[in-house]
């Protein structure tokens, strides 16, 4: 598994945009090849978007696409991204709570 953190600053921007940003990133997302899922991370000054792939190649495969659509839709919720980073998922334990929480 893959991992696409984003992370942008949001100060002056209230919290709650930072769910209506990440169901419309999640919605046009889902769509994609080896997509596996999403999660918004959203403090007063920063939020942090974590976009799953089934593989490095599925993320790069994507990888011009996903770049357009992040910068016009954080242009458009007025925020602006400080980094971009890409990771191999090493381990992860999700209880049922936490992924019921999601759905």
């Amino acid at each position: 598994m893959y991992v696409t953190l984003t992370t942008a600053d949001t100060t002056g921007e209230p919290i709650e945009n930072a769910a209506i940003v990440a169901e419309e990133l999640e919605r046009w997302l889902s769509d994609a090849d080896g997509f596996e899922g999403f999660i918004m991370l959203a403090g007063e000054q920063r939020a942090i978007g974590l976009s799953f792939w089934e593989s490095r190649e599925a993320a790069e495969q994507h990888n011009v696409v996903r770049s357009q659509f992040r910068e016009r839709i954080l242009s458009v919720a007025g925020v602006r991204i400080q980094s971009i980073d890409d990771y191999d998922v090493a381990f992860a334990r999700l209880g049922p709570g936490l992924v019921a929480a999601s759905s």
